[in-house]
């Protein structure tokens, strides 16, 4: 039994840590401590309390079904484009098991899009930004990936629609 219980744990814990190996690598590799970038993780804990905390059944749908979100912000225009470039390379050179989904390179704004089908029901995303201000985003998913909710996730996430506020003890508390 233990075994089994051994085995099982393993597996999913190497599922949910696919997408941010990305991270990892990116935070060991590139980023340099005058240099510094925002880094939030949201665990699958904090993922089921915010479940718990709205009444839109489709967040709440999107929230369960998600092992982990991580992102990585910066909003120094030469660190942005120094970052964007070093996520990039990482991406396309080292994580080719990742297909691109969505490319756009637009006048002042660049976004990848990278996903990979784990199995039926996950998938781990990685999403590298770099928008109209040069504001860099990088972004990592992992888990049950429906983009129609993922969309509403983020206008949610950026609008700051949280029905009950969670604070910042509470988020590492539950990571």
């Amino acid at each position: 039994m233990k075994k089994s219980f051994f085995i099982v744990f393993a597996l999913l814990l190497t599922t949910s840590i696919f997408a941010n190996d990305f991270i990892a690598k990116f935070l060991k590799e590139c980023v340099e401590a005058d240099r510094p970038v925002n880094n939030v993780n949201i665990g699958n804990a904090m993922l089921n309390k915010m479940a718990s905390n709205t009444s839109d059944e489709e967040l709440k749908t999107t929230f369960r079904e998600l092992n982990s979100i991580r992102i990585i912000t910066t909003e120094n225009k030469k660190d942005s484009k120094y970052y964007f470039e070093k996520a990039k390379e990482i991406a396309f050179n080292e994580f080719t098991d990742y297909k691109e989904v969505v490319s756009v390179n637009e006048r002042k704004s660049k976004i990848n899009i990278l996903l990979k089908k784990i199995d039926e029901k996950t998938q781990d995303l990685i999403l590298i930004a770099l928008d109209d201000d040069s504001k860099l985003t990088i972004i990592t998913v992992s888990g049950n990936i429906d983009f129609n909710s993922i969309s509403k996730l983020s206008s949610s996430l950026r609008e700051g629609t949280s029905e009950e506020p969670v604070s910042e003890k509470e988020i590492q508390k539950n990571n």
